[in-house]
């Protein structure tokens, strides 16, 4: 078993394409949108001890350090969403052989929305 898993890490390390890069991604940004939701239930649940602790907590998380890391939350939500559908729509209708390019198409997208949302995470407030 250990020597399989050695043989997965090499693989990953020396083959750095859109598809591992794809691969990697809907990963980590899964591992982090679950994490986010961990800690969004810790935040809810000092509601229901005190409204002041909640207020509190509110208070912490509008610092710059938290809206760079709400920024990068959306990031991340929208390339798991993107990279998503690609990963549906060639499983659909079997078009894997266009993967690459859509992989490439969900990363314009995430850039573009991405970029675009930057004036209301950082300007506007």
């Amino acid at each position: 078993m250990g020597l399989m898993k050695l043989r997965y890490v090499d693989e990953t390390t020396r083959n750095w394409h859109a598809g591992m890069l794809s691969f990697i991604g809907q990963r980590v940004t899964g591992v982090a949108l679950v994490l986010y939701l961990l800690l969004h239930l810790f935040s809810l649940h000092k509601v229901l001890l005190s409204g002041q602790e909640f207020k509190d907590m509110m208070a912490a998380y509008n610092t710059p350090l938290f809206h760079v890391a709400e920024w990068l939350l959306l990031v991340a939500v929208l390339f798991h969403m993107f990279n998503g559908i690609r990963i549906i729509v060639a499983d659909w209708f079997g078009v894997t052989r266009l993967q690459r390019s859509m992989f490439w198409v969900a990363a314009a997208f995430t850039a573009a929305v991405s970029l675009g949302s930057i004036p209301y995470f950082f300007l506007w407030r």
